[in-house]
This record gives structure tokens, C-alpha cells and sequence, in this order.
């Protein structure tokens, strides 16, 4: 009994210790990174500007900088595409957390945008019934084709990388055979019909706030859809364990977390999300059209740029997805004094690349630092023993 009580006096005593500790100060590395890393792909594209047109450089760098909120069209235009940009780069960022690489965003954006197609040109039903369950189509058509590559890397250990880039193949050849289907296709646009007026998603009247541009609902429900992530990996069950299969999976396993059924869900949630980027993207007033192209659609790799620049953070991927489209909106501007917009792709690619040498060279720093003070505080005992 005594045995006990000293235990419990001993626990007791190591919670009052813990809450008593001094709480750390927040760790602004990542973000000071982030913002680094962004100057220096801007500084890399000014100075590309200066080598091609030296005399408009400065004036395509100020277009690049200040196009996308130039007039509230263009700042309607940047939000709307952000949207798709966010939740894609959700899809990867999930992912990313619990250890997978699903490199088949694209192939799943491309499944779900067939499956929201059809609904919205072959079910009729009244709005808002419609566009919802066009929505809903498109988001367990991704959470299912991210599926199977789950169930592959959980049940037979095959390499997520491979299996979603084979998906993204086999997405592509289905969607180019689904899209020729006559119930669906419209010859004038050679693309799946694109009019489906109880299917659009609703502007809510922030139409009327940027004047002329495309803005709907999409970019509240991937700000909603971020936070609500960002709340599920950081507060419940189910994200410590997902990131505890992502950390480790051995020591995942060792403290009882089933690894297979977190992988298979882990995959369909981030399936599910690139299903939701398709929705919103194809349900528009003015949607991009789905064409029968053999052509792997570029989406789901900016998906990738916008997890990395947000370092995998569900609320930075807000803020990432919205500077890249502001990026690219940027661009549309700067061809007008002859500069190619492609320079947006080099400025993203060197801010990436600096991210991860920052990332890195931070890294080596803090594990320099903290060998140099244990090594410290080793001599100062052999002092004091001595």
C-alpha cells in the first residue's frame, strides 16, 4: 500500500513540475523561412526580367507584384482560383503528415471532376440539391481512387509513389473514355458539357464585392475545409494517430495504433480533398473545361509547391494557395510589357528550393546547438562530481 502512494505522490508531484514549467517560446523559424524563401524566388525573377527586357524590369516586377489585387475583378479572379490551389494542396499536405507521398493528386482530381460532371449533366434536381450532391460525387470519387493505392501500401507494402503515378495514368485513359460518352460530351466545346445551371456552385453574392470576376463559394469552403484539417490533426484522436504512423510507424504499431486502417484513411481523406479542388473547379459559372485529352492535368504537381511552401501547415496552405494564384494573376498583367508568364514557375521553383535548403541548413544548425549545450552541461557534472 505504502509502494502505492509513493508511486501516485511521485506522478502527482511530476504533474505539478510539468505545469509549473515555463512555457517555450514559439518557434517563428518555419514562417521566417517561408518569407525568406519567397524574396529570394521574387529577387531570382527580377533578376531574370533584368537580363531579358533590362528597361521594363522594374515595371514587370511591379505587375507581378501588384497585378493580382489591381483592380477588384483581378483580386475576385485570385481568390477564385485559390480555392482549388488550397485544397490541393491540402490533398498532399495530409498526406505528408502521416508519412505517404500521394503524388496522384492530378489523377484523382481528374476521376473526381468526371464523376461531379456527370451528376451535375445526368441527375436532375432542383438547387441547392444539386451542386451539393455533384460535390459529394466528386469527393468520394477521389476518396476512392486514393483508396486503392492505400489498400496496396497497407495490405502488400507497394510503394505509394508508384502506385499513384500508375493511377494518375489509368485516371487519365478512364476520364478520356468517359468524357466521349454522348450523354455527356458537347461537340461545340469538345469537352463534357459545361451548362448545368442548378449545379453551379453559388456566388453568394461576393460577386457583387469584386465586380466582373468568377469568385463562388469555393474559396469559403476551402478556408473552412483547411481549418477543419488543421483541427483534426492538432486536437483529436484521429490526427495523433495518423501523425504517429507518419513519425514512426514501428513505434506506431508498438503503442497499439492500427498502421493499416490510419493508411487506408489517411489516403481517402487526402483523395477526397483533391475530389472536393475538382468540384469546385468544374461547377463554377465559369468553369475550366474537362476536355478528352491524353494529358496529365498539371494541378495536383502545384499542389505539391503549395504543401511545400506552407511546410505541410493546414492554415498555411491558405495563405501559400492564395500567393500562388496572386503570383499567377501577377503574370497575366506582366505579358503586357512582354515578359513570359512562365517567370511565375521559376520564382515558385527557387522559393521551394530555398525552403528546403532553409529547412535543412536550420536543421544541422539546431542539432549543432543542442550537442554543443549537452556537451556543456555534461562537463559542468564532471565538474561538480569532481
Amino acid at each position: 500500500m505504502n509502494k502505492f502512494k509513493a508511486y501516485f505522490a511521485k506522478v502527482k508531484q511530476r504533474m505539478i513540475d510539468m505545469k509549473n514549467q515555463p512555457k517555450k517560446p514559439r518557434d517563428f523559424s518555419p514562417i521566417l523561412n517561408s518569407v525568406i524563401s519567397i524574396l529570394f524566388g521574387l529577387l531570382v525573377g527580377f533578376l531574370i526580367m533584368l537580363a531579358v527586357n533590362p528597361e521594363n524590369a522594374l515595371g514587370g516586377l511591379a505587375k507581378l507584384l501588384t497585378g493580382g489585387s489591381a483592380t477588384p475583378q483581378m483580386m475576385g479572379n485570385t481568390f477564385f482560383k485559390a480555392g482549388p490551389l488550397i485544397l490541393v494542396g491540402l490533398a498532399v499536405a495530409f498526406a505528408f503528415k502521416t508519412g505517404l507521398f500521394n503524388i496522384g493528386v492530378s489523377g484523382q482530381f481528374m476521376v473526381s471532376g468526371v464523376a461531379t460532371l456527370y451528376v451535375a449533366n445526368l441527375v436532375v434536381l432542383p438547387a441547392p440539391w444539386h451542386w451539393m450532391l455533384a460535390i459529394l460525387a466528386g469527393v468520394v470519387a477521389g476518396a476512392i481512387w486514393a483508396g486503392i493505392p492505400g489498400l496496396l501500401k497497407a495490405f502488400f507494402n507497394v510503394n505509394e509513389v508508384i502506385a499513384t503515378i500508375m493511377m494518375n495514368y489509368i485516371g487519365m485513359y478512364l476520364c478520356v473514355i468517359m468524357a466521349y460518352n454522348a450523354a455527356v460530351y458537347n461537340t461545340s466545346i469538345t469537352a463534357i458539357n459545361a451548362y448545368y445551371p442548378t449545379a453551379n456552385t453559388p456566388t453568394l453574392g461576393m460577386s457583387n464585392l469584386f465586380p466582373g470576376s468568377n469568385i463562388d463559394l469555393g474559396i469559403i469552403l476551402a478556408i473552412i475545409v483547411a481549418v477543419i484539417i488543421w483541427f483534426l490533426l492538432k486536437k483529436t484522436t484521429l490526427g495523433y494517430q495518423l501523425k504517429a504512423v507518419g513519425y514512426s510507424v514501428p513505434g506506431s504499431k508498438y503503442a497499439g495504433i492500427n498502421y493499416r486502417r490510419n493508411v487506408i484513411i489517411s489516403m481517402m481523406i487526402s483523395g477526397a480533398l483533391a475530389g472536393l479542388a475538382a468540384a469546385i473547379t468544374y461547377l463554377a459559372v465559369l468553369p475550366d473545361y474537362l476536355r478528352p485529352v491524353n494529358k496529365i492535368l498539371s494541378i495536383g504537381f502545384e499542389g505539391i509547391s503549395v504543401a511545400l511552401i506552407a511546410q505541410s501547415n493546414p492554415l498555411g496552405i491558405i495563405f501559400s494557395g492564395v500567393l500562388i494564384s496572386y503570383i499567377k494573376q501577377g503574370a497575366l498583367t506582366m505579358q503586357l510589357l512582354g515578359f513570359d508568364k512562365e517567370i511565375t514557375n521559376i520564382v515558385v521553383a527557387v522559393i521551394i528550393y530555398m525552403i528546403g535548403i532553409s529547412s535543412f541548413l536550420g536543421a544541422y544548425i539546431k542539432k549543432r546547438r543542442d550537442k554543443h549545450i549537452k556537451a556543456h552541461h555534461e562537463s559542468e557534472e564532471d565538474a561538480k562530481n569532481v
